[in-house]
């Protein structure tokens, strides 16, 4: 792994951490049945919601990603990076830019997963 790759992959990691810490102050907020709340948790925490934020947002993948396995966890490991980028410049504003983006994803999922005709 080159140095450029060593760096994204930490920087992606700290947004990882920030997007799932997002998500669980999001469910505190919205969330009352606290037993339904651990499941959704894990799934606003996914990758595989991550990468549907990243191409609404219309992430491209980054050039320093050593990931080779598909396109949905090359755009959600882009958003990651993105939100650890902005944390090491502004954790507040890290912070509240992911729970509005998760927030927005939760309230509006039927355009996340609109299924493409043919």
């Amino acid at each position: 792994m080159t140095e450029a790759q060593h760096i994204f992959k930490k920087i992606e990691l700290v947004g990882d951490r920030v997007l799932r810490l997002a998500a669980v102050e999001l469910c505190n907020e919205i969330i009352e049945n606290r037993y339904k709340a651990a499941e959704i948790i894990d799934f606003l925490g996914s990758n595989k919601v991550f990468g549907l934020i990243a191409r609404m947002k219309k992430l491209e993948a980054h050039k320093d990603d050593p990931e080779t396995k598909g396109r949905s966890r090359v755009l959600a490991n882009a958003y990651q990076y993105s939100i650890g980028k902005l944390y090491y410049d502004d954790k507040v504003k890290a912070l509240t830019t992911a729970k509005e983006d998760l927030a927005h994803f939760y309230e509006n999922q039927e355009q996340y997963f609109v299924k493409r005709d043919g």
